[in-house]
C-alpha cells in the first residue's frame, strides 16, 4: 500500500515537473482542435439531417448542400487528426500512438478516452461509406451512415467527461446547443417518417411555392 502511494506521489511529481517546463502551445492546439472538430461534427450531422428531411418532404436539394455537407465532414476529420497529432507530441500528457488508436492503456481518464475512440471509429466508418457511396448498395451506405449519430453521441460524451473546458459556461452552452439542435432535427425527421408531419405548400409573395412541415390533422368520418 505504502509503495503504491509512493509510486503515485512520484508520478504526480514527475507530471508537475513536466508541466512546469512544458510548452503550453501544444495543449492549446489540442483543446482548440477538439472544439473545432466538435463544432464541425455538429454542423455536418445537422446538414445531413436537413438534407434527409428536405428529401422526405419532397423538397429539391441543391448540389451545394451536398458539397457543403461533405466539405464540413472532411473539415471535422482534419480537426480530429490535428487533435490526435497534438496529443501524440504533447510533452505534458503524452499519448502513445497505440493509445490513440486502440482502447487500451489510456494515460488519461480511460472511460472518456475510450468513448472518444469509439466515436472516432464511427466517424471513420461514415467517411469511408461516403467515399464508397457509388460503389456499394444504397442500403449498405445508409446503414453505415447511421453511425454518424453514434459518433455524435460518443464524441459529445467524450468531450463532457474529458474536456478541459467542460466546466466553462461557454463550453456548456456549446454542448447544450449542439445536442438540442441535433435532437430537434432527429425528432422532426422521425415525425415526418411516421407521417405525423406532412409537407404543406404555401404560396409566397412572388407566387412561388414554399414547402413547410405541418402537423397531420386527425379527421373522423361522420
Amino acid at each position: 500500500m505504502h509503495s503504491q502511494l509512493a509510486d503515485l506521489a512520484s508520478r504526480g511529481a514527475v507530471l508537475l515537473a513536466t508541466a512546469a517546463h512544458a510548452d503550453p502551445r501544444l495543449w492549446y492546439v489540442t483543446r482548440a482542435a477538439a472544439i473545432c472538430a466538435y463544432m464541425a461534427l455538429t454542423a455536418t450531422t445537422g446538414l445531413g439531417l436537413l438534407r434527409s428531411l428536405a428529401r422526405a418532404l419532397g423538397v429539391g436539394v441543391s448540389w451545394a448542400l451536398d458539397e457543403l455537407h461533405q466539405f464540413v465532414a472532411l473539415l471535422a476529420a482534419a480537426f480530429v487528426a490535428l487533435h490526435l497529432l497534438s496529443l501524440l507530441f504533447d510533452p505534458f500528457l503524452p499519448f502513445p500512438l497505440v493509445s490513440l488508436l486502440l482502447p487500451i492503456v489510456e494515460p488519461y481518464r480511460p472511460l472518456a478516452t475510450n468513448l472518444g475512440l469509439l466515436g472516432l471509429y464511427a466517424l471513420v466508418a461514415v467517411l469511408i461509406s461516403s467515399w464508397l457511396r457509388r460503389r456499394i448498395p444504397h442500403p449498405t451506405w445508409r446503414a453505415l451512415h447511421v453511425a454518424s449519430f453514434a459518433a455524435f453521441v460518443l464524441i459529445t460524451l467524450h468531450g463532457l467527461l474529458a474536456g478541459a473546458d467542460t466546466a466553462q459556461p461557454w463550453m456548456r452552452a456549446v454542448y447544450t446547443g449542439a445536442a438540442a439542435s441535433i435532437a430537434f432535427l432527429i425528432l422532426m425527421r422521425v415525425l415526418v417518417a411516421r407521417g405525423t408531419l406532412r409537407p404543406a405548400v404555401v404560396p409566397d409573395a412572388d407566387s412561388d411555392t414554399v414547402v413547410l412541415p405541418v402537423a397531420q390533422s386527425q379527421t373522423s368520418d361522420h
